[in-house]
């Protein structure tokens, strides 16, 4: 008895294997980048502070941005279904800024060092 209730419990589990294999997700084309923003003097996240990101330096400076999104409470912005492509970020009151590559089905971090009073934007 036990063995035919075995069989059955199996069968029944590679049925539901061949007949929903199809709910896969598909190869991913897009990627994720969050920017994590330090104040680089007392080593502590900045909140609040708007994160740009472009796909070229010149589009960052002409201020072209892909998107603009606040740091949460962590000091993160998170930029989700992204292109692969290389992605430029700053902040909106510091001239710090740095650049990603953004690959598919890759969730990537980049850290942004700033407080440097030389570099504030007046």
């Amino acid at each position: 008895m036990r063995k035919y209730i075995f069989i059955t419990i199996s069968s029944l589990t590679f049925s539901c294997l061949v007949l929903f294999s199809g709910c896969n997700t598909k190869s991913p084309t897009t990627g994720t980048l969050t920017v994590i923003v330090y104040d680089y003097k007392t080593n502590t996240i900045v909140p609040n502070e708007l994160v740009y990101i472009a796909s070229s330096y010149q589009n960052l400076r002409n201020h072209i941005w892909i998107n603009s999104l606040y740091t949460d409470a962590n000091g993160r912005a998170y930029f989700h279904d992204l292109a692969p492509i290389l992605t430029f970020y700053d902040t909106e009151h510091w001239e710090n800024y740095g650049a990603m590559q953004v690959y598919a089905g890759i969730d990537q971090t980049a850290l942004l060092f700033v407080d440097n009073p030389l570099l504030l934007k007046k």
